[in-house]
């Protein structure tokens, strides 16, 4: 049995905790649980794209691990979009990322060079400015691991963070729980979506008293397009979700206001 000792009073497996959830908010896939380690439970994931000229974006990989599979990504990992390795801590962010934010780069500039802009922000300024706000970690592990939590067996790995994807009826229910021990528990992440599902949660890991959970993949038009049109991400520190599930029977999810928006959770 997979277990994990939460003080001297409570002894939990990764089952017990997805099916919580999945009773409570009518969960149709497990949480991807996410994590450094040098040692991986299997080989970096090779991707091979059908366009070479393009390396994917994370957010399609992820979908892999909504279905059941694990993805490990390292340091060393090619033909992974350079963006979300940077927020996944492996590499710098791109050169020049302010003007693919932004108005992009005209094909008659004097270094002869043509870049189209994403339009997401005024000016390279404004979008210079945000990326200082990024919270960009360097992480010296080598490998970072998105898993099932159903899968995990917590006496080898500890999650860092658990991500959900989930449906707007869902999201509420979440929002409403994660605020339900405190009125400053949620956060809406504004970078790009692998860095609200990971970049941006991880900043919460060390926040006193709690530390909030991150709502992502509203923004980023580019990333939304491999999602259902009503999903969302919602990513929380590990150590967070086990606060709150402690709470969960004592909690509205047994009312029958949040029973009646549950039997429409299709």
């Amino acid at each position: 049995m997979i277990q994990l000792v939460i003080g001297d009073c409570m002894s939990l497996n990764s089952e017990q905790i997805v099916e919580k959830f999945t009773r409570y908010f009518n969960l149709k896939e497990s949480p991807i649980a996410f994590f450094y380690t040098d040692d991986p439970p299997q080989p970096p994931f090779k991707p091979h794209p059908k366009n070479k000229d393009m390396n994917p974006c994370i957010i399609q990989f992820l979908n892999g691990v909504r279905r059941g599979r694990t993805l490990v990504i390292g340091k060393e990992s090619r033909r992974v979009c350079m963006g979300g390795m940077a927020y996944l801590g492996f590499k710098k962010m791109i050169s020049g990322i302010e003007y693919f934010l932004s108005t992009g780069i005209p094909g008659n500039n004097p270094d002869e060079m043509f870049l189209e802009g994403e339009r997401f922000k005024k000016t390279p300024e404004v979008a210079r400015d945000f990326y200082k706000n990024v919270p960009f970690q360097k992480h010296p592990k080598k490998y970072a691991v998105f898993m099932p939590l159903r899968k995990m067996d917590l006496k080898q790995y500890t999650p860092d963070l658990v991500i959900f994807f989930v449906k707007m009826d869902q999201l509420g229910g979440l929002v409403q729980l994660f605020n339900y021990d405190t009125n400053n528990g949620i956060t809406i992440g504004l970078s790009s979506a692998c860095g609200s599902i990971v970049t941006e949660p991880l900043a919460e890991i060390d926040r006193k008293p709690v530390s909030r959970a991150v709502i992502g993949l509203l923004s980023d038009m580019l990333s939304r397009k491999h999602v259902g049109p009503d999903i969302a991400s919602f990513t929380v520190t590990f150590n967070r979700l086990i606060q709150v599930f402690q709470d969960m029977d004592e909690s509205f999810l047994k009312l029958d206001a949040w029973q009646t928006i549950l039997k429409r959770i299709a």
